[in-house]
């Protein structure tokens, strides 16, 4: 499981006069794990493979394996690819991870819904992650409810997503009509469930942010 650390980032450091200064809250980048683009990339596809196939717990290991290794994190060199391998790794552990998990994933997904509000993948993807909390159901349904309003539920995880919350509100013929639109779009019918998932596994630890306030503050030195 990732450690209770702020989200990696880019090593920063500046070059005056022949020494190296180097921001303290960069300072830990400096010794992160550097992927290269085409191993961002590979790291990227084959999660996303996992997570389509159902196999959230395998995506995670491969996420957590890769980029948790050590307490620097990693650093890519395109912003791009690291909003793509933060997003994947947050459906990972939304699904497959413990409380601090899905904490983070709450915070990277709204952070990026904030960022893309027209995109209702993400949307989607930040209600399914609330689902995932007790406190989160209410906006998880809230959201869900006006994306269906407008047909803009993009998968079958969402419908589902949508299902289960109808089914807890007692609205048993909404969550019936929200598993036929999922049985509709789904390859795999075990997909397509109103029965809740189980609680995930609590942890004592602090959740990562999935913020780069630390890295947004160590590029004020520059």
């Amino acid at each position: 499981m990732p450690k209770s650390r702020q989200a990696p980032g880019f090593a920063l450091a500046l070059i005056l006069g022949g020494s190296l200064l180097v921001p303290s809250a960069a300072l830990a980048c400096l010794n992160a794990v550097e992927l290269s683009r085409k191993e961002a990339v590979k790291l990227i596809n084959d999660a996303e493979t996992a997570l389509a196939a159902g196999e959230a717990a395998k995506a995670l290991a491969l996420l957590n394996r890769k980029l948790d290794s050590n307490d620097a994190g990693y650093e890519v060199s395109s912003p791009q690819l690291d909003k793509r391998i933060q997003r994947v790794w947050a459906v990972a552990r939304l699904r497959a991870g413990d409380s601090a998990d899905i904490d983070a994933a709450v915070n990277v997904l709204r952070d990026q819904s904030r960022e893309n509000k027209k995109d209702p993948w993400l949307q989607v993807r930040l209600a399914e992650a609330l689902s995932r909390t007790k406190k989160g159901q209410a906006e998880a349904r809230k959201i869900l409810e006006d994306l269906a309003g407008r047909d803009l539920i993009v998968d079958p995880e969402g419908f589902a997503t949508l299902a289960r919350l109808r089914k807890a509100a007692k609205d048993e013929a909404g969550a019936a009509q929200a598993l036929q639109r999922c049985q509709a779009m789904a390859k795999k019918p075990e997909v397509c469930s109103d029965t809740p998932l189980p609680e995930p596994k609590k942890v004592s630890r602090q959740a990562p942010s999935g913020s780069r306030g630390d890295l947004r503050d160590a590029d004020s030195f520059l």
